[in-house]
């Protein structure tokens, strides 16, 4: 269940040299809504691997993807929905390797696990959407 009111929602070309203004709406947000150093550096670090992805993975650099960015809080608890429109990924793709096989490539998905309380895809996605990931982050006394 998505709450109706969004602290943020922006759009970003899906492009390696926007992930900084992603992570700075991000943290500008955190900081604006009293949330400590610690908690906000978790979420802006697992979002920012889950656009890396999508700009790696899912778009491989095509100059015309997008990735939505919205931010919802409720019920205790901060909400990431990142939306892309590339073809759709396998929703296995969010569970980490396990450590004994780790390798360069693919520690993302073990940062964005450990950081954040869920990491899932929306199956099936919204019509017309490709991709929506939603991740989650449970807030105690504004972390």
């Amino acid at each position: 269940m998505t709450p109706s009111t969004a602290l943020l929602k922006e759009r970003f070309k899906a492009q390696p040299e926007n992930l900084k203004n992603i992570r700075d709406s991000l943290c500008t947000l955190l900081k604006n809504k009293g949330f400590n150093k610690d908690y906000s550096s978790d979420v802006v670090l697992a979002v920012d691997e889950a656009c890396q992805n999508i700009i790696r993975h899912a778009y491989q650099f095509d100059e015309e993807g997008v990735i939505d960015l919205a931010v919802y809080l409720a019920n205790n608890e901060l909400s990431i929905e990142l939306i892309d429109f590339a073809s759709p990924v396998d929703p296995k793709c969010c569970d980490p390797k396990p450590r004994k096989n780790l390798s360069p490539g693919g520690l993302g998905t073990i940062f964005m696990n450990q950081l954040m309380d869920s990491v899932a895809y929306e199956c099936p996605p919204p019509k017309g959407v490709g991709n929506k990931l939603v991740m989650t982050k449970s807030i105690n006394s504004k972390d």
